[in-house]
């Protein structure tokens, strides 16, 4: 290896039979390290962690994915230079702490962490994340205190965390200022609804996207008061059996939105559906984007069926 002196980007995947690989440093050149589907591997190369190795590399993303075996990081701390770690399926790998990071320079923006049940707190240096996904985590309920504090966020993604006994209404999301996307999957499997508190607000009003799926007996939306989502561009709900009403108490959708996406949620499609449904008239005004965008003039995906056709609407746009 120390031969490909240009060597930026190496993979290790599949191979089932290995269990350590070679001591000492990286390549300095090494900018992202993909370990995955190694179920014996016992040890991580020394050179992902800077002690006073002169040939550490100055790793920009490092993802280590679905290594049983794993059980400790080398000493030493992860490079100032790491934007990325994502750490999935690792579920005897020591929690990584407050001692790995740089906390005067670091670069880490985006977390991915998933069954990974050493870690039972995040560090307080990771100020600087503007993207966190959470899944198939059995202590987030311990994480939550340490969420609310990445003010930085633009993008939290957190699924499939079934034991969380904490109210959504509680997780105080509303503190995350610059968060634009969220999605929350697979929670509360017996909760007909967010919250009992009336005004109940757990989002900041930042949000341009929510996704909100795999709630088997969410029956309302009416806790979350969405129409204070000011800033609400889209609303996707997937696969929540029992839902029958994404109104607000108050009736009304943000003006914003313009996209509305549900999908396996059947009372929902009775109750909205087009012209006929009991609700119809309150999301009437959401516009449909996809035709315009897939026949978009000269450019969609799909305008070489329609070009011949001398008059074109959609959405009141002439085409």
């Amino acid at each position: 290896m120390m031969g490909m002196c240009a060597l930026q980007d190496l993979l290790i995947r599949g191979c089932h039979s290995l269990i350590g690989l070679p001591k000492g440093g990286l390549l300095a050149t090494l900018k992202q390290l993909y370990i995955g589907n190694c179920e014996r591997l016992e040890s991580l190369p020394e050179g992902i962690m800077h002690q006073h190795s002169t040939n550490a590399a100055a790793l920009q993303a490092l993802e280590i994915r679905k290594c049983p075996s794993l059980t400790s990081f080398p000493r030493g701390k992860f490079p100032s230079t790491l934007e990325q770690l994502h750490i999935r399926d690792c579920e005897h790998l020591e929690s990584i702490s407050e001692e790995m990071f740089h906390s005067t320079n670091n670069s880490l923006q985006s977390l991915i962490l998933g069954r990974y049940s050493n870690l039972k707190t995040l560090p307080d240096c990771l100020n600087t994340l503007t993207y966190l996904r959470i899944e198939d985590f059995e202590n987030l309920e311990l994480l939550l205190p340490q969420i609310k504090k990445l003010t930085r966020l633009t993008r939290l993604e957190i699924s499939n965390c079934k034991n969380i006994k904490t109210p959504l209404s509680q997780w105080g999301l509303s503190r995350l200022t610059s968060l634009k996307h969220l999605r929350i999957r697979g929670m509360f499997p017996g909760a007909t609804s967010f919250s009992d508190d009336p005004h109940s607000i757990p989002f900041p009003t930042t949000l341009t996207f929510l996704s909100l799926s795999e709630f088997q007996n969410l029956e309302s939306l009416a806790s979350l008061s969405l129409q204070t989502l000011t800033s609400l561009e889209n609303l996707a709900i997937f696969n929540c059996p029992k839902l029958r009403s994404i109104l607000p108490r108050e009736g009304l959708l943000p003006d914003t939105l313009s996209r509305l996406h549900a999908r396996r949620c059947p009372h929902l499609t009775q109750r909205y559906s087009k012209e006929e449904g009991d609700d119809w008239p309150k999301i009437a005004h959401i516009p449909c984007h996809l035709p315009e965008k897939r026949c978009q003039f000269e450019k969609g995906e799909e305008w070489h069926y329609i070009d011949l056709i001398p008059k074109i609407v959609i959405n009141e746009v002439l085409f």
